[in-house]
């Protein structure tokens, strides 16, 4: 079955619980989301630098509730060559799988078949089959992919972020500070966050292939962060790493044709765009910018998606 998003009153917006099992891919048409209002980004300062041995990114920005905001954030540049080594993969190194694939297939054909037969050595490469399988599986998710039916393979976005929480711990504590001091509720400290990915990182699409690794399109959240940009995809992943430090914070992400958002569970304002998971509200939350909006809000493209019922799948964290 396939979901649509539906338009309904008070432009509320419900999920069906199953969707057809099929390839989203976020990067083909995503430039166009970059064609909305700049009001926020035109206002954003950002400044990446090194200095002894440390990556550091300056950004100032205002939220929505017209405060400008200063946050920091910066690596070690060994850490940080190891943590971007950690994402995307080579052909090389899915063909060294396959290739140990072969001498496994090989080896353990003529085993089973000197002791058991031709029948045992087919149940012995299907062993070896799904043994292959569950490396390749595990590999890939372990450079921040996905591999779905028919051998295909795209970014998987909810992991990137769960698997980033930790390292943007600091960075979520920075809002926390700043919220403390300025007396905001939790969703000002929310919008914060929204702010920064939508106007202070720069809108651009990463490349499919960079230096003959696969990306799927997505920088990693500090790498984003000490890049100064990033798209659809990767500032959502970036955001949802931040906000997912909290407890109480529950996110899943949004994938539509060549686009993609998160949601945020929480109840809707009588003008918010929301979607329905496991029986809850979740609020859309448009990460991509340039265009200023806050959570309940999206672009007139990703509208246009809505108004034309096009299909997308929920990935929760």
């Amino acid at each position: 079955m396939t979901c649509v998003l539906m338009p309904a009153f008070a432009q509320t917006l419900y999920i069906c619980r199953q969707w057809e099992s099929k390839i989203i891919s976020y990067c083909a048409a995503k430039k166009i989301f970059r064609q909305q209002s700049a009001r926020g980004e035109s206002r954003a300062f950002r400044k990446i630098e090194k200095s002894k041995g440390r990556i550091s990114a300056h950004y100032k920005f205002i939220n929505f509730n017209r405060d400008r905001i200063s946050v920091s954030f910066s690596m070690a540049e060994k850490q940080y060559r190891r943590y971007v080594s950690g994402y995307g993969y080579k052909d090389s190194e899915i063909e060294t799988l396959r290739q140990e694939r072969k001498r496994t297939r090989r080896q353990v054909w003529k085993a089973a078949y000197d002791i058991g037969g031709k029948s045992a050595a087919q149940r012995a490469l299907k062993l070896a089959d799904a043994e292959f399988n569950r490396n390749l599986k595990e590999f890939l998710e372990s450079r921040g992919f996905k591999l779905l039916p028919g051998n295909k393979v795209e970014a998987d976005i909810p992991s990137i972020a769960k698997r980033n929480k930790r390292i943007m711990n600091l960075l979520a504590r920075t809002f926390q500070k700043i919220s403390r001091q300025r007396a905001y509720d939790s969703y000002d400290t929310i919008g914060a966050v929204v702010s920064m990915v939508q106007t202070a990182l720069l809108y651009k699409v990463p490349p499919l292939v960079e230096n003959g690794k696969h990306t799927g399109g997505v920088l990693p959240p500090a790498r984003a962060m000490l890049s100064g940009w990033g798209d659809c995809d990767t500032k959502s992943a970036l955001a949802m790493a931040v906000l997912s430090n909290w407890s109480g914070v529950h996110l899943v992400g949004v994938a539509v044709p060549h686009h993609y958002l998160f949601a945020i569970k929480r109840v809707p304002g009588k003008r918010d765009l929301f979607v329905r998971y496991n029986g809850a509200e979740y609020v859309l939350i448009e990460a991509a910018g340039p265009a200023w909006l806050e959570p309940g809000r999206v672009g007139d493209n990703t509208m246009a998606l809505i108004d034309r019922r096009s299909s997308f799948k929920i990935e929760p964290i």
